[in-house]
């Protein structure tokens, strides 16, 4: 399974909302996508770090630091390639990442999705 993919069925299956997915191939040379996405609960946050790295290495990627884990508010998953960013909503809109990235490419979620 795609990487990508398979982070993407890891934050849906702790209902994680509002997952932007931002192209950073051509702009970075560290990871290739930069995921955000929003939690309401501690719960959430520390539910998208076990299915994270479970699922990355029951599919035989590498295991992903974390950065925050014994944060409440924001936790950033680095998966190599892709860093994962999940916040609780009143933090993703005090850092408000995404006026950072205004020219960077958001890449459709479904088509990502069906890879």
């Amino acid at each position: 399974m795609d990487k990508i993919k398979l982070i993407l069925e890891a934050l849906d299956s702790v209902n994680l909302f509002d997952v932007v997915v931002y192209d950073m191939r051509e702009k970075s040379p560290f990871f290739d996508y930069l995921v955000i996405s929003s939690s309401t609960s501690e719960r959430q946050l520390k539910g998208a770090i076990s299915h994270i790295q479970n699922d990355l290495a029951k599919n035989g990627y590498d295991i992903a630091n974390v950065e925050g884990k014994n944060s409440n508010s924001w936790v950033l998953i680095d998966c190599k390639d892709i860093v994962v960013n999940v916040f609780t909503k009143d933090e993703r809109e005090y850092y408000d990442l995404e006026k950072m990235l205004v020219e960077i490419d958001e890449l459709d979620l479904e088509k990502l999705r069906d890879l």
